[in-house]
């Protein structure tokens, strides 16, 4: 009997289209998260000192300014965050090396059509979540690109849902 016969069933061997995609772009997510978090470790002191002053790019707060009418006022403002410092940010960097791993390596199974890769892949989506609200608390302006990035990780988790029926 060949290999992908199994008790008169035949093994999925194809990948969809659409899941194939979705496996191109986890997979290039996924290794732009270790990289941005890597960065994010080895510059804490920087980001901190930039968050804590206002002048960081990468705060929801400056998002949601362009839609107050001072803006100008909102988006200067200094940040007040009772527990960032450098070394929970080094923290929370780490954590988001392991979650964007963890994706990485869901993303791989996913790719071979296995269905440990999307519990993979979702465990490491929460894990950035959680990491930020233990380090940080539920301080909107605190979170910046990373609460965009772990969103963008739930609509992943649910695309990738929409695909389990293709993988063994």
């Amino acid at each position: 009997m060949p290999d992908e016969l199994q008790d008169g069933e035949q093994l999925h061997t194809h990948r969809s289209l659409f899941l194939s995609i979705l496996c191109i772009l986890g997979f290039l997510a996924s290794l732009a998260g270790m990289f941005q978090n890597g960065r994010g470790y080895f510059k804490a002191e920087e980001a901190v000192t930039n968050i804590q002053s206002g002048n960081s790019k990468t705060q929801l707060k400056n998002l949601f300014s362009m839609f107050s009418s001072s803006s100008s006022a909102t988006a200067n403002t200094p940040v007040s965050i009772s527990n960032l410092n450098v070394e929970n940010y080094q923290k929370f960097s780490l954590g988001g090396v392991l979650a964007s791993l963890l994706c990485l390596v869901g993303t791989v199974l996913m790719w071979k059509l296995q269905k440990n890769g999307f519990y993979a892949f979702a465990l490491g989506t929460f894990f950035n979540i959680i990491t930020h609200f233990l380090l940080f608390g539920d301080n909107i302006s605190a979170m910046g690109l990373s609460i965009v990035a772990a969103l963008g990780g739930l609509v992943f988790v649910m695309l990738y849902g929409s695909q389990l029926k293709s993988m063994d």
